[in-house]
């Protein structure tokens, strides 16, 4: 829908066309009492029902009332032919997408944007108030190049939209994405955060955290890989950079920065400290001067002109007490020197390998037990000599599967494993990976369950037979078997004694299983449906799982793992257990289950302060 020049909407007369948003076009229009200029964005994105264009107006006073330096005002909100237009101000700047396109800014430059988003985001956050969609592109930038947050809310209207044409919102929110966001999850200001961590990870280093991927692997990532470490993009930065931003860009919401300012100070400190000072340089720089200096040079003092202020680089030379006949004096500083040269190399070569001993002693391991199961089975994962209470997952190759997994203070992990039933056959690879490193790994075979089934004995077998003697089956009546009579002439007939004759060879009964497995689908319930963080205990009950089977379940604070524990399985295919949630573990939750035996379910509930 397009909207003709000189079309008023309230007071503000449509000027021109500037332009395609995603959320539709963006016209220039003018408040003439005023004489202010504004921007209208329509949003054409959403279908105009009524129980939409509700929301878009409770969403859009909200955003109306933030007054702030760095977000974009509101001016007016309605509908146009029944499509749903904003009015906002109008900022002829540009992007600070646009200006990224053109150069990566310097660090003080990036350091100024970030504190300007920053300020706007928590401005908002206090104000309960969601971006959702913090991205380069919904940043525009002033005349005098303040950053100013623009489009506050809009992803949020477009939840529960029928969606006409969404350009640029399919391809590009997700690069910035939280995990919670590409989950489904509860959102809150922490998805701001990773959102402007993403920003700070791209202005720093000039490529989002996962660059070159498609839109599926995109997703994926955001959810199940740590992207690479930014100073292995920019080797300016250093490793304080590198826990900045990866806390920044951490999956659980809750171990992300309190706040973007404070995300953004810990960053000005360490590309601080990753900035080497000048004189540091200098001092190490003069410091070859008294090395130099054993050498005699003609008994005269020679001062060094590098860094008069500082005493302790004066150099000089040792005088020779024998002056012109001091040749036997050199060459036994020669050797001096030359020893003293030795010993230090023989030094350093032994703590090179004493370090790479005790490197090797530390090193990150990790055990599979069974190594050889098949589809379905449940093996379990031991890894030592992890950072104490890292977090990190497991990964199965070849093709990747997923499960996290969080150390304990002595940097033990231990954790059961299903291998997934549509898994391929062969050989694969169980990996412990944490910040974009896999330090150790372990082989697992997947084999057929039928092929390494063992042979099972049949209850009316028939022993072997010993040579020439007849065993009768079961009911048969033993009977004499044709023979020659002794001493008999060859030619002639033998004589049998009797006619075998036997009785029906009776069919084993079939056992009946006292607990058979439901044909019916595995379910998991929790109860109470919400709970109290801290306070309440959860029970979670499970029905139609394999009888006499062990559980694993695994509880699920977004998409964080906080908790995994096993349960037995009744004969009657069920199991109940209870867990307590803790205090801080506030959102939404989920329990699977997983028997092992290709019977899976879940649950989800919600835990409120």
């Amino acid at each position: 829908m397009s909207i003709a020049t000189g079309t008023r909407l309230g007071q503000y007369e449509v000027q021109d066309f500037i332009g395609q948003g995603a959320m539709g076009l963006v016209y220039r229009a003018y408040h003439a009492q005023l004489e202010r200029t504004g921007a209208v964005k329509v949003m054409q994105a959403m279908t105009p029902d009524p129980d939409t264009v509700a929301r878009f107006r409770h969403e859009a006073q909200a955003i109306a009332k933030l007054r702030h330096p760095n977000i974009v005002d509101v001016y007016d909100f309605g509908e146009f032919q029944g499509t749903p237009y904003m009015i906002v101000e109008y900022i002829p700047g540009g992007s600070l997408a646009a200006k990224m396109n053109q150069s990566r800014p310097d660090q003080p430059s990036a350091l100024r944007y970030m504190r300007g988003i920053a300020a706007g985001l928590d401005y908002a956050h206090g104000h309960g108030v969601v971006h959702r969609d913090v991205k380069p592109a919904n940043v525009l930038l002033t005349a005098d190049d303040t950053p100013v947050l623009a489009d506050f809310g809009l992803a949020k209207l477009l939840q529960g939209s029928s969606l006409k044409s969404m350009t640029g919102v399919t391809t590009g929110t997700p690069a910035y994405m939280a995990p919670e966001q590409v989950t489904g999850s509860q959102v809150g200001p922490a998805a701001d955060r990773y959102s402007l961590a993403t920003i700070a990870y791209e202005m720093l280093t000039g490529v989002i955290p996962f660059d070159g991927e498609a839109l599926m692997e995109l997703l994926y990532a955001q959810v199940h890989r740590y992207p690479r470490a930014p100073s292995s993009r920019n080797s300016v930065l250093g490793p304080q950079t590198d826990e900045v931003i990866m806390r920044g860009l951490a999956k659980d919401p809750a171990a992300r920065w309190e706040s973007c300012a404070a995300f953004v100070d810990a960053l000005a400190g360490a590309l601080s400290a990753a900035t080497p000072a000048r004189p540091a340089l200098a001092k190490t720089m003069v410091m070859a001067s008294p090395i130099a200096s054993t050498v005699p040079i003609g008994g005269v003092a020679v001062v060094e002109h590098a860094a008069p202020p500082e005493p302790a680089t004066v150099a000089v030379a040792y005088p020779s007490p024998i002056g012109r006949d001091s040749a036997p004096s050199r060459k036994r500083l020669r050797r001096l020197n030359r020893r003293l040269v030795l010993g230090i190399a023989a030094v350093l070569v032994l703590l090179l390998v004493l370090g790479l001993c005790e490197a090797a002693l530390a090193a990150t391991t990790i055990t599979v037990n069974p190594d050889r199961v098949v589809r379905g089975d449940t093996v379990a994962v031991t890894a030592k000599h992890v950072p104490a209470n890292q977090v990190g997952e497991i990964q199965l190759w070849s093709v990747v599967h997923t499960y996290p997994f969080q150390a304990d203070a002595n940097g033990n992990v231990a954790l059961e494993m299903t291998v997934p039933r549509d898994i391929a056959l062969g050989d694969h690879m169980v990996k412990i990976c944490w910040k974009n490193s896999c330090p150790a790994q372990a082989p697992l075979r997947v084999v057929s369950g039928v092929a390494e089934a063992a042979p099972t004995p049949v209850a009316n077998a028939t022993p072997p037979a010993t040579p020439g003697v007849t065993t009768p089956p079961p009911g048969a009546t033993p009977t004499a078997t044709p023979s020659h009579a002794s001493g008999s002439t060859p030619g002639s007939t033998p004589t049998p004694t009797s006619r075998p004759t036997s009785a029906p060879t009776p069919s084993p009964t079939p056992t009946q299983n006292p607990c058979p497995t439901s044909s019916q689908a595995a379910a998991v319930t929790t109860s109470p449906a919400t709970v109290i963080a801290g306070v309440t205990t959860v029970t979670v009950t499970g029905q139609n799982f394999t009888p006499n089977k062990t559980v694993i379940l695994n509880y699920y604070l977004g998409t964080s793992l906080k908790k995994t524990w096993t349960a037995p399985v009744g004969c009657n295919g069920g199991f109940t257990t209870t867990f307590k949630p803790a205090a801080l573990e506030i959102g939404s939750a989920k329990v699977t289950a997983n028997d092992g035996n290709g019977r899976f379910a879940s649950a989800t509930f919600s835990i409120l302060a």
